[in-house]
Order: C-alpha cells, then sequence, then structure tokens
C-alpha cells in the first residue's frame, strides 16, 4: 500500500487527477502520470506500470526522470515539467521518448497539464503519453506518416530516403514533410536521424559494442558526425551516456 503526505493526498484528489485517472486507467497505450512540483512520480495507470514492467504503484511512486535516463535527458524531462508550472501553460502533443522496460526508446506524443489550486498556485504536473504510431486507421489523416515511422523505427540501420518513403506511403514529398509536421511536429529526415539516434543508445545502454561500429551501422558518416548529433540529440557524448549507466543507473 501507498502511503501519501498530505499534500500528495490534494494533488492525487484534484479534480483534473481523478477526471483523467477515471478515463485512462484501463486505457491500452496511452500511459497516464501525476507528478509532483518536485517532478516526482506519485501514480500511474495501469498500462505505465505494464510498460515499465511493474506491477504495483508503489514500486512506481515516489521515482523520478533520473532513477530512469541519463542526467543530461533526465534534465530536459525536468525542465519541461517547471516550465508547464511556471508558465501555468499545457504541452499539448509533444515529442519525445521514453524507455519501456527492456530499454527500448520509443517515440511518443506527450500532452502535460499543470495542476493548479485554488489561489492558482502549481502543485504539480499531470499527463498522458501515447505512441506515435498507435490509432492511425487507413482514414486517419495522419495514415502516410504514421506508417513511415513505423517503418523507420522498425528500420533504423538501413539507408532511407524521403522521396522514397513518400513513394512507399503514396503521397509526394512535400505532403509527408507536411503530415510529420503537423503529427510530430518534425520533418521526416530530422525524425529518421532522431530515431536512429534513440536506437543507439539502446544499443549503448545495454551492450558493448564499440561506438565507431554504431555509428557506421546507423548510417553516420563517421564516429565524429555521430558524436555531434548524439550531443545535439541527448545533450551527452556517446561515451558520456553509456558511462552514466555503467556507473549504476538502474535497468529500469
Amino acid at each position: 500500500m501507498t502511503v501519501y503526505s498530505r499534500h500528495e493526498s490534494t494533488l492525487l484528489n484534484h479534480p483534473l487527477c481523478l477526471a483523467l485517472l477515471q478515463v485512462f486507467e484501463h486505457v491500452p497505450d496511452t500511459y497516464f502520470f501525476v507528478k509532483d512540483c518536485d517532478s516526482k512520480f506519485l501514480h500511474g495507470n495501469r498500462a505505465l506500470l505494464n510498460r515499465l514492467g511493474l506491477k504495483r504503484v508503489s514500486e512506481f511512486a515516489g521515482t523520478t526522470d533520473y532513477d530512469r535516463y541519463p542526467k543530461p535527458v533526465a534534465d530536459q524531462l525536468v525542465a519541461g515539467d517547471q516550465s508547464i508550472m511556471v508558465g501555468r501553460n499545457p504541452l499539448i502533443d509533444h515529442p519525445e521518448v521514453l524507455f519501456d522496460h527492456s530499454g527500448r526508446l520509443e517515440w511518443h506524443a506527450s500532452s502535460k497539464y499543470p495542476i493548479l489550486d485554488h489561489q492558482d498556485k502549481p502543485l504539480g504536473v499531470t499527463g498522458i503519453t501515447r505512441p506515435f504510431s498507435s490509432g492511425v486507421s487507413p482514414g486517419h489523416p495522419h495514415r502516410a506518416a504514421g506508417e513511415v515511422i513505423d517503418f523507420v523505427s522498425r528500420n533504423p540501420t538501413i539507408s532511407l530516403r524521403v522521396s522514397e518513403l513518400a513513394s512507399q506511403a503514396g503521397i509526394s514529398e512535400r505532403q509527408l514533410h507536411r503530415q510529420f509536421l503537423d503529427y510530430v511536429k518534425l520533418g521526416p529526415r530530422d525524425f529518421i536521424v532522431r530515431t536512429r539516434i534513440n536506437a543507439a543508445a539502446s544499443e549503448l545502454r545495454n551492450s558493448h559494442e564499440p561506438i565507431a561500429s554504431l555509428a557506421e551501422k546507423y548510417q553516420f558518416c563517421d564516429q565524429s558526425a555521430f558524436t555531434r548529433q548524439f550531443r545535439k540529440t541527448l545533450g551527452t557524448t556517446p561515451a558520456r551516456y553509456r558511462e552514466s549507466y555503467r556507473a549504476g543507473l538502474p535497468n529500469t
């Protein structure tokens, strides 16, 4: 049984949290969470616990992004939480990557909302995340982008040309670019590069493959180019990212 402080209980019983929890508690492929002012997780729905390989909320409550991500990545996530609380404005369909319990990074759209008390003071943040490709039916306005996202995510190590991906999806390159900007807030080329970085990061975390080999495997011209893009995307170098896990960061 999870024991909450008075402040935490007030937060979890906030009308916004209660409403979202009732809606998303049993929705598959949609992950609901509540964080306090210090970006500490207080609650997650069943789908989120399953994704993390957890059985009970008590295993999740009290943890932070620093328990799952290297410091540069966690810094970005926590800074986003604080910005939402300070600005009192929600963040809608923001693209980000999340680990599952096996260490694989997957693209998600996150929507986060500030939780405010009756004096408009921030209590915390609540939100939902979902895989970008979930719910992309044949009639979906971003069907082509969803198909390309699935293909790129499954094949990050092969040579990929946007023109060929657009043709494969049955639309023009310009149309694909527009769909990507609308759906994931990134152009298709940027999405491909960041997906490759995410996949390489998973290997850095879970294997001993040399960094130079990973650079070649994920279609970068050399290790220097790979390192520059890795730092731009995740805020640290491949070597430091790997070292952060070898230094004892949990594998969940």
